[in-house]
């Protein structure tokens, strides 16, 4: 009976655990990484200034809804998105410039709580930053305060907990230098959301993932859990930063 059991409990926890079907980055060595150098590997995981084309799919209950965005990003805090109905209908345009959401166009499906969410699942996703700061106690918009990190090396890569006030992010690096494979936001123990990136390509000289899957807990968005696909089709690096004006657009400009 105990040997039964012991393999229910494995079949259980295989139907459970979340996967998809998309090649993952090779496990591979890292260098030795510090608290800081884990913090510079998860900051260096996108470029700081790009553009790119997508196709977003979203899984929420027992609806799938797919959509095209045109994404344009300034890091650590700015970003226009343009998002379009695969026939090529206009659905919405926003802009956010470090905290502030700036609606400038949306359909009247698209109202302004379905517009921060958009906005904060791309903020998980291409803007947030880690923070090494001993005696902050507070969290800045898109970025994560931390006091310490906690890393294990093996011939796999890197894992790394960031621990910090308001919460906890646990990822994993591989290769060198290094890749983040995925990364989990918790607080309370209690996962909030979580990044895979999967798929990886050469884009434009920049290694870089062309599919990201964001799992949303149901937490922060205040309703049920959804996943979110990110297939990335265009993506290119710019140099130097876009005009001001790209991001503060007023609405019906």
């Amino acid at each position: 009976m105990r040997v039964s059991a012991i393999i229910m409990l494995a079949l259980l926890l295989a139907a459970c655990a979340e996967t998809d079907p998309y090649k993952r980055l090779e496990p591979a060595p890292t260098p030795a990484l510090d608290t800081a150098a884990v913090a510079d590997a998860f900051n260096a995981r996108w470029p700081r200034q790009f553009k790119c084309v997508q196709t977003v799919t979203l899984d929420f209950r027992v609806t799938t809804r797919t959509l095209m965005g045109y994404l344009i990003v300034q890091r650590p805090g700015r970003f226009r998105l343009q998002g379009m109905s695969e026939q090529g209908l206009k659905l919405f345009d926003i802009a956010f410039d470090n905290g502030e959401l700036r609606r400038i166009f949306a359909a009247e499906e698209f109202d302004q709580a379905v517009l921060e969410n958009i906005a904060r699942d791309i903020e998980r996703v291409f803007l947030l930053d880690a923070e090494y700061a001993e005696s902050r106690t507070t969290l800045g918009p898109g970025g994560l305060a931390f006091n310490q990190a906690e890393v294990r090396e093996d011939e796999s890569g890197t894992r790394a907990n960031m621990l910090g006030k308001h919460g906890e992010l646990q990822l994993r690096l591989a290769g060198d230098p290094p890749c983040v494979d995925w990364y989990d936001y918790r607080q309370s123990e209690r996962s909030l959301y979580r990044v895979d990136q999967y798929e990886w390509k050469d884009f434009d000289g920049a290694y870089l993932p062309s599919v990201i899957v964001l799992r949303e807990r149901g937490v922060q968005s205040k309703g049920p859990p959804y996943k979110l696909t990110i297939a990335i089709s265009e993506f290119t690096v710019r140099d130097r930063p876009w005009p001001d004006k790209t991001f503060q657009a007023k609405e019906g400009g």
